[in-house]
């Protein structure tokens, strides 16, 4: 939420001219760095929840909080802060954009952690996605930046079609979306959709991470 609040208002504060000309690339930097340090420093205190043991469900089952996934969001929230302040050290109003689109990337990659329905993973997915469409491009001067740039645009997007597609075959034949349902439904019974569902959003997935042989 903290992230999330921090995002709204550097773009904000980007759109408004008064502010825009008062905040500096430095500025946006340090913000955004002890944003991500700070966020680490409070998943830390939810290790004092007697019941995180068992797992959080949050928002009515659409996320799922356990200690694994506290330990990976930490990570994510230090590595995030560290890229933040070691990369962006020139003062060109362009990276002020680029550090917001870390931290879009950034949260997209702690909701995709702590996703327990296909839902949620699709949007958290789609986030994440979004912002490293955009930092892949990071060198406009260059035919290879912008081309890589767009390539992956397109298979990005026909792999969230495919995902889109599964799920809907998922959602129709069965009409449930959490995972734990899901799984309970599948070991009672044998749907054909259901499993046609199912390997769509695994063939999906696989475009997203590149994995062979759709790498090529």
């Amino acid at each position: 939420m903290m992230i999330f609040i921090t995002i709204l208002t550097l773009i904000v504060a980007k759109a408004l001219p008064v502010l825009n000309t008062n905040l500096s690339t430095i500025h946006f930097t340090r913000i955004s760095s002890l944003v991500l340090f700070f966020s680490s420093l409070l998943s830390i205190q939810i290790f004092n929840i007697q019941s995180i043991g068992n797992g959080i469900g949050l928002y009515s089952g659409l996320f799922h909080i356990t200690q694994i996934n506290i330990y990976f969001e930490i990570l994510i929230l230090i590595i995030g802060g560290l890229i933040i302040i070691g990369i962006y050290k020139n003062t060109s109003n362009k990276s002020i954009d680029y550090t917001i689109i870390i931290l879009f990337s950034i949260l997209g990659s702690i909701l995709l952690l702590s996703s327990y329905d296909i839902l949620s993973l699709y949007l958290s997915l789609e986030l994440q996605s979004f912002g490293l469409y955009i930092l892949s491009t990071l060198y406009r001067d260059s035919y290879s930046s912008t081309s890589s740039g767009l390539k992956y645009f397109l298979l990005g997007g026909l792999s969230s079609c495919i995902i889109l597609l599964g799920i809907g075959l998922i959602y129709s034949y069965t009409g449930l979306t959490n995972y734990e349902s899901l799984y309970i439904l599948n070991s009672s019974s044998n749907s054909i959709g259901l499993n046609i569902g199912i390997l769509l959003v695994f063939i999906g997935l696989l475009f997203k991470i590149s994995a062979a042989p759709l790498h090529n």
